[in-house]
């Protein structure tokens, strides 16, 4: 006899691919893309949601110092005009109130999102006290 020749078999034990089957790294792949896209939308929806923030925000304090300054003028209907102001500022005017010389307005902006379909920001403005 010329050489006998021992084959053993090695086995992986241990590895979590040790006992995957054929075509479960597409599974994982498809896995792996569903995870990233479902993180593109969720970050998609928080930009979109931060953005109409700022539009309230903004509609809000503009709308706020254009009632403000109506009321100083001595105009009588000084929510008139911060309702023109925050449909302008793509915003609709939801509370409007004078307070003494103040103006304190709310503004909402719809934001498309069915979970939110609407944020509200507050603003107030009135002349500042002369010391």
């Amino acid at each position: 006899m010329l050489g006998h020749v021992r084959r053993t078999r090695v086995e992986r034990t241990g590895s979590w691919l040790g006992g995957s089957d054929p075509g479960s790294g597409t599974v994982l792949g498809i896995i792996l893309m569903a995870l990233v896209g479902l993180g593109l939308v969720l970050a998609a929806l928080l930009g979109n949601l931060m953005i109409c923030r700022a539009h309230a925000r903004t509609g809000a304090d503009v709308s706020a110092l254009a009632a403000a300054s109506a009321l100083d003028e001595g105009q009588a209907q000084p929510c008139t005009l911060a309702s023109r102001v925050a449909r302008l500022n793509s915003g609709i005017l939801t509370d409007c109130q004078v307070d003494g010389s103040d103006v304190k307005v709310s503004v909402g902006v719809d934001t498309g999102v069915s979970m939110i379909p609407r944020l509200v920001q507050s603003a107030r403005a009135g002349p500042e006290p002369c010391e």
